[in-house]
């Protein structure tokens, strides 16, 4: 087998060692591996893999898969090899670090560039975000959910303008996007009377109808009620050819805190059809699945027969896939999720599907509810096995509130797009903002990180599109504490 030695000088320490991560871990914290990382000058101001300053002290000090020496910390380590004469010390992590193979390296990771520009810090919350085109100019244009209006910024000037204030019970906490009457042009439908914790009422459907001009004022119609409504989306699951809202609140009827929300009812997911004249008449519901609890997001992606569309769901449960099935609905369990707190809060949180340039698909989500992990499952290796292989990619941060997937440096592999909510602590690296991810292998299992945005926003939701028309995709990212919008522009990769 072919031996490389790729090293990294750490302050502290009289030798050479690696940092990186090795795949023959299941955990993924990071560690010093004899098998990447960069030459380091002692003294530089430098980063790992993760965007943290180098810090290398309380870290595990590994040679590819057995640590060495077994059970030291580097700060250990470094106290035993300061006390050996210099040429030894280097000798000594040489011969180690030749074991190292070179399956395990993690190839540098090239990432775009962004600007950041701030077009609105007035939120008082900013719930939820939407990339569609409104006034029809063919540009994508910003929609955002505050608590007790709902606002759109106009593409390129971003002027700020009202779609409804004060009409909707608060807090209004969803939004989807679609012609509901066909007329031609984008009507919302929009999930308000937020009360996270009220499983026995509240929570209203009702959607948005555009006037006749872009300043002119739009309608609202009701469509139904649910408790603890918390995410709706457009798409034909049922398999009629036209899309249905499909409704996924938060927590399941009559449950409560003191049961950890399992008990009562789980939740109700439901399509609601529309109606012929949806101005009029009643949006008829159909249950698609009422076995689940605690379910805090949901992505529709197509189904194997082409025919109609799946639902991806994270919950308490973890992530399942919900197929309609010989005029059925199946539930399939495909994600183990983090079930670390079987008491608190346990399985997965966010959701999105990706897909690599192999054609090859991933899921990506938040672990556990509202946790501190970014997750991916890949692809089962054995066509028998149901479970995705589960993958902890970053463990950096608190909250994470916020999936996305897009190609943002046209390579052909969709890159992931994280936000987080919450400050882990005041160090670099463990802030709130928005970090992306590259995948660096060819099935979604090893990543590489970047922070394009740290502090300046709470997360609490982001969405990627082509904002400009440049071919490549921006973010936008809405902020709950620091109530604000901000677009990070795409400037590709820097040559």
């Amino acid at each position: 087998m072919e031996r490389r030695r790729s090293t990294l000088f750490a302050r502290g320490v009289k030798g050479f060692a690696s940092y990186g991560r090795d795949s023959g871990f299941s955990d993924s914290e990071p560690r010093l591996c004899g098998t990447s990382g960069k030459l380091v000058k002692a003294g530089a101001a430098r980063y790992d893999i993760f965007d943290r300053p180098l810090n290398l002290v309380g870290q595990s000090f590994c040679l590819a898969r057995q640590e060495w020496p077994p059970h030291q910390t580097i700060q250990e380590t470094a106290t035993v090899m300061n006390r050996l004469p210099p040429l030894i010390a280097m000798l000594v992590v040489a011969v180690a670090t030749v074991t190292a193979r070179t399956d395990d390296k993690q190839p540098d990771a090239v990432f775009p560039s962004f600007r950041v520009q701030e077009i609105a810090n007035d939120l008082k919350v900013g719930y939820a975000v939407l990339l569609v085109d409104i006034n029809g100019d063919g540009k994508k244009d910003i929609v955002v959910v505050d608590t007790n209006r709902i606002v759109w910024y106009e593409n390129p000037s971003w002027k700020c303008r009202t779609i409804i204030q004060g009409m909707t019970k608060p807090d209004n906490v969803c939004i989807a996007a679609y012609d509901i009457d066909g007329d031609g042009h984008l009507d919302l439908a929009v999930g308000a009377d937020w009360k996270p914790f009220n499983t026995k009422e509240g929570g209203t459907l009702q959607w948005l109808k555009r006037g006749k001009s872009i300043d002119a004022p739009w309608t609202m119609y009701p469509i139904g009620e649910e408790p603890t409504v918390h995410r709706i989306r457009f798409a034909d699951v049922l398999g009629e050819g036209k899309s249905q809202l499909i409704n996924v609140p938060l927590m399941g009827r009559e449950s409560t805190a003191k049961a950890n929300w399992v008990d009562g009812r789980p939740v109700r997911i439901q399509a609601f059809k529309i109606p012929k004249d949806p101005t009029k008449d009643k949006w008829e519901p159909v249950t698609i699945n009422e076995d689940l609890h605690v379910i805090h997001n949901f992505i529709p992606v197509p189904a194997a027969d082409g025919k109609h569309t799946d639902v991806l769901t994270a919950s308490y449960e973890g992530v399942n896939r919900l197929s309609l099935t010989d005029g059925k609905w199946v539930r399939q369990h495909i994600g183990e999720g983090n079930q670390a707190n079987p008491k608190g809060n346990r399985g997965a949180s966010e959701i999105k599907q990706g897909k690599l340039k192999n054609g090859k698909k991933y899921i990506a989500t938040i672990e556990p509810w509202h946790g501190n992990q970014v997750v991916v499952y890949t692809e089962p290796k054995e066509p028998s096995q149901k479970m995705w292989d589960r993958h902890v990619i970053d463990e950096q941060l608190k909250w994470g509130h916020g999936v996305w997937t897009a190609d943002l440096d046209g390579d052909g592999d969709e890159a992931l797009i994280i936000g987080v909510r919450d400050n882990l602590s005041d160090k670099a690296g463990e802030k709130r903002g928005v970090r992306i991810y590259k995948c660096t292998d060819s099935i979604g299992a090893k990543w590489a990180r970047k922070i394009i945005e740290e502090g300046g926003v709470a997360v609490e939701d982001l969405a990627a599109a082509d904002l400009d028309g440049d071919g490549k995709i921006d973010i936008v990212a809405v902020g709950r504490a620091t109530g604000n919008v901000r677009i990070y522009w795409n400037e590709g990769v820097k040559k």
